[in-house]
Protein backbone atom coordinates (compact mmCIF):
# COMPACT_ATOMS: atom_id res chain seq x y z
CA UNK A 1 0.00 0.00 0.00
CA UNK A 2 1.49 3.70 -0.84
CA UNK A 3 0.66 6.50 0.48
CA UNK A 4 1.18 10.09 -0.68
CA UNK A 5 1.97 12.53 1.70
CA UNK A 6 4.03 14.56 -0.55
CA UNK A 7 1.43 17.62 -0.42
CA UNK A 8 0.44 17.62 2.76
CA UNK A 9 -0.78 15.59 5.61
CA UNK A 10 -2.81 12.46 5.49
CA UNK A 11 -5.06 11.43 8.32
CA UNK A 12 -6.65 7.64 7.83
CA UNK A 13 -9.56 6.71 10.31
CA UNK A 14 -9.98 3.02 10.77
CA UNK A 15 -7.04 1.84 9.11
CA UNK A 16 -6.52 -1.51 9.31
CA UNK A 17 -3.01 -2.61 11.24
CA UNK A 18 -1.97 -5.03 8.12
CA UNK A 19 -2.66 -1.91 5.91
CA UNK A 20 -0.41 0.34 8.20
CA UNK A 21 2.44 -1.85 8.48
CA UNK A 22 2.12 -2.65 5.00
CA UNK A 23 3.08 0.64 4.15
CA UNK A 24 6.81 1.00 3.87
CA UNK A 25 7.44 4.20 2.19
CA UNK A 26 6.95 6.14 5.73
CA UNK A 27 9.13 5.29 8.70
CA UNK A 28 7.84 4.39 11.68
CA UNK A 29 9.06 5.28 15.27
CA UNK A 30 9.87 1.89 16.20
CA UNK A 31 11.45 1.45 13.00
CA UNK A 32 13.78 4.76 12.95
CA UNK A 33 14.72 3.81 17.04
CA UNK A 34 15.96 0.26 15.82
CA UNK A 35 18.22 1.90 13.60
CA UNK A 36 19.29 4.58 15.88
CA UNK A 37 23.62 4.72 17.07
CA UNK A 38 26.38 3.58 15.51
CA UNK A 39 25.02 -0.20 15.55
CA UNK A 40 21.83 1.04 13.87
CA UNK A 41 23.53 0.84 10.85
CA UNK A 42 23.75 -2.80 10.95
CA UNK A 43 19.93 -3.38 11.49
CA UNK A 44 18.88 -0.96 8.70
CA UNK A 45 20.79 -2.98 5.93
CA UNK A 46 19.59 -6.04 7.68
CA UNK A 47 16.04 -4.54 6.78
CA UNK A 48 16.20 -2.57 4.38
CA UNK A 49 19.06 -3.81 1.82
CA UNK A 50 18.79 -7.58 2.87
CA UNK A 51 14.96 -7.81 2.93
CA UNK A 52 14.80 -9.63 6.35
CA UNK A 53 12.67 -8.96 9.80
CA UNK A 54 14.42 -8.36 13.34
CA UNK A 55 11.03 -9.03 14.51
CA UNK A 56 8.45 -11.97 13.99
CA UNK A 57 6.65 -11.84 17.30
CA UNK A 58 6.12 -13.94 20.27
CA UNK A 59 3.80 -14.97 22.73
CA UNK A 60 3.90 -11.36 24.76
CA UNK A 61 3.04 -10.12 21.28
CA UNK A 62 -0.12 -11.97 20.89
CA UNK A 63 -1.71 -11.06 24.21
CA UNK A 64 -0.42 -7.52 24.18
CA UNK A 65 -2.37 -7.50 20.27
CA UNK A 66 -5.08 -9.27 22.07
CA UNK A 67 -5.32 -6.67 25.35
CA UNK A 68 -5.17 -4.03 22.11
CA UNK A 69 -8.41 -5.46 20.48
CA UNK A 70 -9.95 -5.53 23.93
CA UNK A 71 -9.18 -2.11 25.31
CA UNK A 72 -10.30 -0.83 21.92
CA UNK A 73 -13.71 -2.45 22.22
CA UNK A 74 -14.31 -0.96 25.65
CA UNK A 75 -13.11 2.15 23.83
CA UNK A 76 -16.08 2.09 21.10
CA UNK A 77 -18.44 1.01 23.96
CA UNK A 78 -18.44 -2.42 22.60
CA UNK A 79 -18.91 -5.76 24.16
CA UNK A 80 -14.68 -7.02 24.67
CA UNK A 81 -15.96 -10.76 24.52
CA UNK A 82 -16.71 -9.92 20.50
CA UNK A 83 -13.15 -9.46 19.54
CA UNK A 84 -11.79 -12.48 20.82
CA UNK A 85 -11.83 -15.83 18.37
CA UNK A 86 -11.03 -19.28 19.75
CA UNK A 87 -10.43 -21.92 17.10
CA UNK A 88 -12.82 -24.75 17.26
CA UNK A 89 -11.60 -28.37 17.75
CA UNK A 90 -12.28 -28.89 14.63
CA UNK A 91 -9.57 -27.26 13.09
CA UNK A 92 -7.02 -28.00 15.39
CA UNK A 93 -4.99 -31.63 15.22
CA UNK A 94 -5.56 -34.55 17.06
CA UNK A 95 -3.36 -33.35 20.21
CA UNK A 96 -4.65 -29.94 20.25
CA UNK A 97 -2.00 -27.95 18.14
CA UNK A 98 -2.44 -25.05 16.21
CA UNK A 99 -1.40 -25.78 12.77
CA UNK A 100 -2.57 -27.88 9.20
CA UNK A 101 -4.96 -26.84 6.31
CA UNK A 102 -7.83 -26.26 8.63
CA UNK A 103 -6.47 -24.28 11.31
CA UNK A 104 -5.23 -21.78 8.70
CA UNK A 105 -7.94 -21.53 6.83
CA UNK A 106 -9.78 -20.87 9.60
CA UNK A 107 -7.46 -18.16 11.15
CA UNK A 108 -7.54 -16.24 7.94
CA UNK A 109 -10.86 -16.35 8.03
CA UNK A 110 -11.43 -14.06 10.46
CA UNK A 111 -13.09 -10.67 9.93
CA UNK A 112 -11.19 -7.23 10.57
CA UNK A 113 -11.01 -6.57 14.65
CA UNK A 114 -10.87 -10.47 16.03
CA UNK A 115 -8.11 -11.52 17.14
CA UNK A 116 -7.22 -15.73 18.14
CA UNK A 117 -7.32 -15.75 21.62
CA UNK A 118 -6.90 -18.69 23.90
CA UNK A 119 -9.16 -19.22 26.59
CA UNK A 120 -6.40 -18.33 29.32
CA UNK A 121 -5.24 -15.66 27.42
CA UNK A 122 -8.87 -14.39 27.37
CA UNK A 123 -9.63 -14.47 31.07
CA UNK A 124 -5.92 -12.75 32.06
CA UNK A 125 -6.70 -10.17 29.31
CA UNK A 126 -9.97 -9.64 30.88
CA UNK A 127 -8.50 -8.66 34.28
CA UNK A 128 -5.72 -6.70 32.72
CA UNK A 129 -8.69 -4.56 30.78
CA UNK A 130 -10.65 -4.39 34.55
CA UNK A 131 -7.69 -3.09 36.11
CA UNK A 132 -7.63 -0.45 33.27
CA UNK A 133 -11.17 0.92 33.54
CA UNK A 134 -10.37 0.46 37.55
CA UNK A 135 -7.70 2.92 37.30
CA UNK A 136 -9.38 6.61 37.88
CA UNK A 137 -7.15 8.42 35.26
CA UNK A 138 -7.02 5.46 32.69
CA UNK A 139 -10.77 5.37 32.87
CA UNK A 140 -11.12 9.07 32.07
CA UNK A 141 -8.65 9.07 29.31
CA UNK A 142 -11.15 6.10 27.42
CA UNK A 143 -14.09 7.86 28.56
CA UNK A 144 -13.13 10.77 26.29
CA UNK A 145 -11.97 9.10 23.61
CA UNK A 146 -12.93 9.94 20.34
CA UNK A 147 -10.87 8.00 17.65
CA UNK A 148 -8.87 5.11 18.07
CA UNK A 149 -6.11 3.98 15.39
CA UNK A 150 -6.31 7.10 13.40
CA UNK A 151 -2.83 6.81 11.03
CA UNK A 152 -1.24 9.83 10.18
CA UNK A 153 1.26 10.00 7.26
CA UNK A 154 3.79 13.27 6.36
CA UNK A 155 6.69 14.57 5.45
CA UNK A 156 8.54 16.42 8.50
CA UNK A 157 10.43 20.12 8.13
CA UNK A 158 13.78 17.98 6.90
CA UNK A 159 12.33 16.09 4.31
CA UNK A 160 11.75 12.71 6.09
CA UNK A 161 8.31 10.54 5.80
CA UNK A 162 6.99 9.18 8.43
CA UNK A 163 4.17 7.72 10.40
CA UNK A 164 2.70 7.07 13.29
CA UNK A 165 -0.88 5.74 14.70
CA UNK A 166 -2.41 6.12 17.90
CA UNK A 167 -4.25 3.96 20.89
CA UNK A 168 -6.87 6.65 21.20
CA UNK A 169 -7.77 10.55 20.91
CA UNK A 170 -8.94 12.40 23.95
CA UNK A 171 -11.66 14.39 22.83
CA UNK A 172 -9.48 16.95 20.61
CA UNK A 173 -6.79 17.63 22.75
CA UNK A 174 -4.26 14.77 22.52
CA UNK A 175 -3.14 11.57 22.06
CA UNK A 176 -2.66 8.92 24.04
CA UNK A 177 -0.95 4.90 24.16
CA UNK A 178 -1.28 2.24 26.26
CA UNK A 179 1.82 -0.59 27.32
CA UNK A 180 1.89 -3.48 28.61
CA UNK A 181 4.62 -5.21 30.79
CA UNK A 182 5.49 -8.13 32.33
CA UNK A 183 7.83 -6.48 34.79
CA UNK A 184 6.73 -4.12 38.11
CA UNK A 185 6.13 -0.91 37.59
CA UNK A 186 9.24 0.42 39.53
CA UNK A 187 11.02 -1.02 36.48
CA UNK A 188 9.35 1.88 34.11
CA UNK A 189 12.26 3.93 33.80
CA UNK A 190 14.44 1.64 32.22
CA UNK A 191 11.92 0.28 30.06
CA UNK A 192 10.64 3.52 28.99
CA UNK A 193 14.20 3.78 27.46
CA UNK A 194 15.06 0.31 26.42
CA UNK A 195 11.99 0.63 24.01
CA UNK A 196 12.60 4.38 22.87
CA UNK A 197 8.89 4.80 24.53
CA UNK A 198 10.49 9.09 25.06
CA UNK A 199 10.68 9.09 21.04
CA UNK A 200 7.12 7.95 20.98
CA UNK A 201 5.84 10.97 22.92
CA UNK A 202 7.85 13.26 21.13
CA UNK A 203 7.33 11.38 17.63
CA UNK A 204 3.66 11.37 18.38
CA UNK A 205 2.91 14.51 19.69
CA UNK A 206 4.28 16.23 16.34
CA UNK A 207 1.76 13.81 14.39
CA UNK A 208 -1.45 14.70 16.90
CA UNK A 209 -0.49 18.54 16.39
CA UNK A 210 -0.71 18.10 12.37
CA UNK A 211 -4.21 15.84 13.19
CA UNK A 212 -5.71 18.64 14.64
CA UNK A 213 -4.99 17.88 18.50
CA UNK A 214 -5.10 21.37 20.51
CA UNK A 215 -2.78 19.93 23.03
CA UNK A 216 -0.53 17.87 21.14
CA UNK A 217 2.28 17.86 23.90
CA UNK A 218 0.50 15.77 26.26
CA UNK A 219 1.00 12.30 25.69
CA UNK A 220 0.15 9.89 28.54
CA UNK A 221 0.85 6.41 28.51
CA UNK A 222 -1.43 3.69 30.43
CA UNK A 223 0.95 1.24 31.53
CA UNK A 224 -0.61 -1.98 32.42
CA UNK A 225 1.31 -4.96 33.99
CA UNK A 226 0.37 -8.27 32.89
CA UNK A 227 0.36 -10.33 36.19
CA UNK A 228 -0.99 -10.44 39.22
CA UNK A 229 -2.44 -8.17 40.44
CA UNK A 230 -2.51 -6.03 37.16
CA UNK A 231 -1.25 -2.78 38.40
CA UNK A 232 -1.74 0.17 36.17
CA UNK A 233 -0.05 3.53 35.98
CA UNK A 234 -0.49 6.87 33.66
CA UNK A 235 2.85 7.74 32.89
CA UNK A 236 3.80 11.44 31.53
CA UNK A 237 7.44 12.26 30.45
CA UNK A 238 8.93 15.31 31.45
CA UNK A 239 9.60 17.82 28.92
CA UNK A 240 13.00 17.51 29.31
CA UNK A 241 12.99 13.54 28.30
CA UNK A 242 10.78 14.57 24.82
CA UNK A 243 13.77 17.22 23.70
CA UNK A 244 16.16 15.12 24.20
CA UNK A 245 13.98 12.58 22.34
CA UNK A 246 13.21 15.04 19.66
CA UNK A 247 17.13 15.55 19.51
CA UNK A 248 17.95 11.80 18.82
CA UNK A 249 15.34 11.52 15.93
CA UNK A 250 16.67 14.13 14.31
CA UNK A 251 20.23 12.71 14.18
CA UNK A 252 18.81 9.51 13.84
CA UNK A 253 16.77 10.76 10.91
CA UNK A 254 19.06 12.07 9.18
CA UNK A 255 21.94 9.05 9.59
CA UNK A 256 19.65 6.82 7.97
CA UNK A 257 19.13 9.32 4.80
CA UNK A 258 22.81 9.26 4.55
CA UNK A 259 23.35 5.55 4.89
CA UNK A 260 20.69 5.14 2.14
CA UNK A 261 22.64 7.43 -0.04
CA UNK A 262 26.15 6.32 0.93
CA UNK A 263 25.39 2.70 1.06
CA UNK A 264 27.75 2.81 4.48
CA UNK A 265 26.05 1.49 6.70
CA UNK A 266 28.58 1.13 9.33
CA UNK A 267 31.10 3.49 10.78
CA UNK A 268 34.64 2.91 12.03
CA UNK A 269 33.33 2.93 15.67
CA UNK A 270 31.24 -0.37 14.74
CA UNK A 271 34.43 -2.20 14.29
CA UNK A 272 36.58 -1.21 17.55
CA UNK A 273 36.67 -3.13 21.01
CA UNK A 274 34.52 -2.52 23.35
CA UNK A 275 35.75 -1.60 26.83
CA UNK A 276 33.83 -3.00 29.73
CA UNK A 277 34.45 -2.07 33.63
CA UNK A 278 33.00 -4.73 36.14
CA UNK A 279 34.86 -3.92 38.96
CA UNK A 280 32.49 -2.76 42.51
CA UNK A 281 33.42 0.52 43.44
Amino acid sequence: MTIDSSSGVVVIHDMSNDDYHGERDHISRSKAHRYRGSRGGRSQRFEEVEGRSLFSGNASTDFGSLVDAMFEAVCRGDNIGAVAAFPPPDVLTSNGQRRGKKYVEWRSSLPPGQVEARVEDFEKASDVIAAITEHEYAAELIRGTTQTQESVFWVDADGHKRKARNDGRYQDRHWYDLKTTSKDLEDLRHSFRRFGYGWQAAWYAEAAGLAGCDEPGKFPFIVATTNPPYDVAVVELTQESIDEARQEIRETLAAIRERRTSKVYLPPSYHQPITLDLCWR
